[in-house]
């Protein structure tokens, strides 16, 4: 109970840290914010004692993305960001794979996963092609549909875990892989579409998903799925 207080109460520091800083300084000062705050989550996660290898390695890699942040505006850096959150996040999948080895699904629920496939992956397309050409380089568009394909795969990780088990569990998995979700489509509107506005968004949901892996990692995974639910 007091580790989930404490975690609380960070958060909520954290978000009105980040929200001041962003709103009254440069974007170099907002950069350190978010390492700094990834940090002190990351110990928090650490303090507990309670988690996978998996949650620290994808934890690592948010934090070196971070780093590489201050020097983003760099193709190489660019590159090197896209790739530790993509691993970053495949791991965040990879951490309940186990756990949806026998989820079943009807075909009606491969039509629509197809649909959305489809949909999602045209987005894809679509948010390529908005982005200013000062941004652009050799190899960003398979970098970014590589990152946008993991996105979608938390989606779908996500909303199937939470439909297996619907409980405590899933509910912090759930929501914090779609706050991750949000977070970084926030991010790519307030960057390369040049809205600033979005960056305070790109912040909430960034915390609020971290911290809720936090959370996530808190429980041990004995529990069992929800005979009717256990499909998509």
């Amino acid at each position: 109970m007091l580790q989930k207080i404490t975690l609380s109460v960070v958060v909520a520091l954290l978000l009105i840290f980040n929200c001041f800083v962003i709103l009254k300084m440069d974007q170099e000062y907002s950069r350190g914010a978010r390492l700094a705050s990834t940090s002190i989550i990351f110990f928090l996660l650490l303090w507990q004692n309670s988690y996978s290898k998996k949650m620290v390695s994808a934890f690592l890699l948010l934090l070196l993305s971070d780093i590489l942040l201050f020097y983003y505006e760099y193709p190489l850096v660019n590159m090197l960001t896209f790739l530790s959150r993509t691993v970053a996040y495949s791991l965040l999948i990879l951490a309940v794979v186990p756990e949806l080895r026998n989820l079943r699904t009807n075909l009606f629920q491969k039509l629509v996963f197809v649909f959305v496939l489809v949909l999602n992956g045209s987005m894809l397309v679509v948010l390529m092609d908005m982005v200013p050409d000062k941004f652009l380089y050799t190899g960003l568009d398979y970098l970014f549909y590589a990152y946008g394909s993991v996105m979608i795969g938390m989606v779908i990780a996500a909303v199937s875990y939470s439909n297996r088990y619907a409980n405590k569990i899933s509910f912090y998995y759930t929501g914090a892989l779609l706050c991750l979700v949000f977070a970084d489509v926030s991010s790519f509107i307030g960057y390369y579409l040049e809205f600033d506005a979005f960056y305070v968004p790109d912040r909430i949901f960034y915390l609020l998903g971290i911290a809720g892996l936090v959370r996530f990692a808190s429980f041990s995974r004995s529990h069992k799925a929800v005979p009717q639910l256990e499909s998509l």
